[in-house]
């Protein structure tokens, strides 16, 4: 996974420096959609999205849902975006 997302990046792959970061984001995302799958694994077949997941955080670190400057405004989504959800299986229910 660590390599499709370098090549998703544009990151060199033998470029090491951002490996940890890369790793970080990599991990985050997998306890993500597990928690949010109410999964215990991730099935090989959701690689590509764990991935997406991934380049999202590591592309919004800041976790800003909006920001306004003047009449200027953004939103950042926080958590996963829809766009991801709407590629992962429905949450499994939790029996308590």
């Amino acid at each position: 996974m660590l390599e499709l997302m370098k090549e998703l990046l544009g990151i060199d792959l033998l470029d090491v420096s951002k490996d940890t970061a890369l790793n970080h984001y990599l991990n985050k995302s997998q306890i993500a959609i597990k928690s949010y799958c109410n999964m215990t694994e991730i099935p090989e077949s959701l690689d590509d999205i764990v991935v997406d997941l991934a380049i999202f955080f590591y592309q919004n670190p800041q976790g800003v849902t909006q920001a306004t400057q003047g009449s200027r405004s953004k939103t950042i989504v926080d958590g996963i975006p829809e766009s991801i959800k709407s590629c992962l299986p429905l949450p499994r229910i939790k029996v308590m």
